[in-house]
């Protein structure tokens, strides 16, 4: 059995690996850099609502948080859960609760330190 740092890791790489050429460079790549102070000073809700107006990568790493928040070990979210759009229905939905937003951003804020690390800006 894995620790979270382990999935957590695994789940970054993941992110790498499939999208990293398409949120790397000025817009893309800063996605991942941009995203933790914004969530710190905002909450992860209203980041996530900022996302949907924003291109150019902030959609891809949304929906790579929502990947990992749906693994299944990690579980703080349906594991259907693939997209940026689907995270928000669920936790803006009725089965969330305020400990589930907080486990999600919790969560979202360690993920983001490893991806960080492993998508860098070209």
């Amino acid at each position: 059995m894995q620790n979270l740092e382990q999935v957590r890791a695994r789940n970054a790489l993941r992110c790498q690996r499939e999208d990293g050429a398409l949120i790397v460079g000025p817009q893309g790549g800063e996605v991942i850099k941009k995203l933790p102070p914004l969530i710190l000073n905002h909450g992860l809700l209203a980041t996530a609502a900022y996302a949907y107006t924003q291109k150019d990568g902030w959609q891809i790493v949304l929906n790579h948080i929502a990947r990992h928040l749906a693994d299944v070990d990690i579980a703080i979210v349906p594991s259907g859960t693939q997209k940026h759009e689907e995270l928000m229905t669920f936790l803006t939905g009725p089965e969330a609760t305020s400990e589930t937003l907080k486990l999600a951003t919790l969560e979202t804020m360690a993920w983001l330190s490893y991806a960080r690390r492993f998508v860098r800006r070209a």
